[in-house]
This record gives structure tokens, sequence and C-alpha cells, in this order.
């Protein structure tokens, strides 16, 4: 189980993606969408905070994603989303930060 900073961070990557996400999928068809799906990535996200967070709290931040990205703004997401991890895990979004 990783540190607070850790579950933070891992929290934050994953709300500030599905954030995007939300964007991305709203302007789309379904047809633009089976043509070109989006968000088959999301697993790697739920693996960071399955690794850092308790099951309950994974559980938590699924059930009230939308809220959570609400009231927490895509500002201060991004914010913490860009910080590396302190076991040296520095990937976001599939890349390095």
């Amino acid at each position: 189980m990783g540190n607070k900073r850790n579950q933070v961070i891992a929290i934050a990557r994953f709300l500030a993606y599905k954030a995007e996400l939300n964007k991305q999928i709203e302007n789309m068809s379904e047809e633009q969408y089976m043509q070109n799906p989006v968000g088959l990535d999301v697993g790697q996200y739920v693996e960071d905070m399955m690794k850092y967070c308790t099951e309950h709290t994974v559980d938590t931040v699924l059930k009230n994603q939308n809220e959570m990205i609400a009231r927490l703004g895509m500002e201060y997401l991004s914010a913490i989303a860009f910080m590396p991890y302190i076991d040296g895990g520095e990937t976001y979004a599939g890349q390095q930060a």
C-alpha cells in the first residue's frame, strides 16, 4: 500500500483522465465512437489506484467520480496529476510526466 501522497496522486490522475474522457465522449456520436473507441486505457488508472489505495477508497472514488471531479475542479486535479509518485512511477496518460 502506498503512502498518502501516492494515494492522492493516483486518485487525481484517474479523475483528471475521466474528466477529459467525459469531454471527448460527450462530443462523439455512437458511430464515431465505434470507429475510434476512446477510454480503453482506463484500466491502468484503476490499477494505479488499486496499487496505492485501499479497496474501499477505490470503490468510493469510482462511485463518486463525477461529484469529485466537479468539486475538486480540473485546475487542482491537473496540478496534482502531474506530480511524480514517490516510488518513481512517473507516467501520466501513458507518457512521462
